[in-house]
């Protein structure tokens, strides 16, 4: 009988001593080892890895992520290797050794959900599916220097699985420090001058990402129509399309918004997103039979699968767009309708203000 696989889990942390211990505790009885590589802490990062008998290692940090993730899996010792960041949890974690154990030959690779950030009511608002556990053979690589990727040279199967879930405890910004805002966009900064006109497409997607995090809505509204055009991926140039349909409205420039938002359905038009946000410009507008018209559609298009996109908001089709449809219906003098909507959104967000004020007025 063969020896049951041994599997390592491997982070990389840098400070992150608030979040460390959560972490290490829901991964503790799946993994056979730890290793830990510390990229420059200044707190106690090392005595909390050391607390779960992590292996820890130092590793000089060069602005560049894969080059550290890859270290840690160089030091990883088991048969398989998976990877989290100190502010995450693994949720189900003790699922993760019966399916190591039960994969295939074929097998090299498993992708787990990603849940990014939920918010007070416990709704999640981000979600993918990530490349979390491989085999450690020396056949998977980390390429990128932000938002980084494995990458293998051989035709593994992948299986996605959701019976381990990860789950990013996000942290406020104030709480993370001004370094932590601005370091990724540092990074894709600099590799998008050095490329030039080479600048490859997920560096141009991720740049506007960045840009638009940090505020500067015009240049991520730049980026992402850069990426619309050198893009290959219709869902992702749908997502980038969308986005820059938000920027606009930012902006309070809700024609252009209304224009990006249609050419996203030229795109991809059985999506929800765009109908949602055609119906928000439209409020801004105050336009409440288009408002009605297209968040009407927009809630008759199926919810996207998480395994087509790059990422899904769930709140976007799922609630955020409720507040201009109610309005609308109230406007147009469907209050029975505006009291039904308002209901179905406090049952999501029962402390939403908006809702509960709307709740009040159309009761009234």
């Amino acid at each position: 009988m063969a020896d049951a696989p041994r599997i390592s889990a491997a982070l990389i942390v840098k400070n992150g001593a608030r979040t460390l211990g959560n972490c290490l505790a829901s991964l503790q009885s799946a993994a056979d080892e730890i290793v830990v590589v510390d990229t420059g802490s200044s707190d106690n990062s090392r005595d909390v890895a050391r607390d779960f008998g992590a292996r820890i290692f130092d590793f000089a940090w060069t602005a560049d992520f894969a080059a550290a993730r890859q270290f840690a899996f160089d030091q990883a010792t088991g048969d398989w290797v998976f990877w989290v960041d100190a502010d995450d949890v693994v949720l189900h974690a003790e699922n993760i050794r019966p399916l190591v154990e039960s994969a295939s030959d074929e097998t090299g690779v498993f992708y787990w959900p990603y849940i990014y950030a939920r918010d007070t009511s416990g709704n999640s608002l981000v979600e993918l599916w990530r490349e979390r556990c491989v085999r450690n053979d020396g056949s998977f690589t980390w390429c990128g220097r932000v938002h980084e990727t494995l990458t293998s040279d051989r035709h593994w199967k992948p299986v996605r699985s959701d019976r381990v879930v990860v789950e990013h405890q996000k942290e406020s910004r104030e709480a993370r420090g001004p370094e932590a805002g601005r370091r990724n966009l540092d990074i894709l900064e600099t590799e998008y001058r050095a490329a030039g006109d080479r600048a490859d497409a997920r560096t141009v997607f991720y740049l506007a990402r960045e840009r638009a995090d940090t505020g500067d809505t015009r240049g991520a509204i730049r980026a992402y129509r850069e990426y619309v055009r050198v893009g290959t991926w219709d869902p992702e140039r749908y997502m980038a399309q969308t986005q820059i349909a938000a920027l606009y409205r930012r902006l309070r420039r809700y024609p252009s918004a209304i224009r990006a938002d249609l050419d996203a359905l030229t795109i991809r038009p059985e999506l929800p997103h765009a109908y949602f946000g055609l119906a928000e410009s439209y409020y801004y507008l105050e336009d409440w039979p288009k408002v009605r018209h297209w968040a009407d559609l927009g809630r008759c298009m199926p919810e996207p699968d998480l395994g087509e996109m790059p990422l899904t908001y769930p709140m976007v089709y799922r609630y955020d767009w409720i507040i201009y449809y109610t309005n609308a219906l109230y406007h147009l003098g469907d209050l029975d309708g505006a009291l039904e909507w308002t209901r179905k959104a406090l049952a999501m967000r029962p402390d939403d203000e908006s809702h509960r004020a709307n709740m009040e007025f159309f009761s009234g």
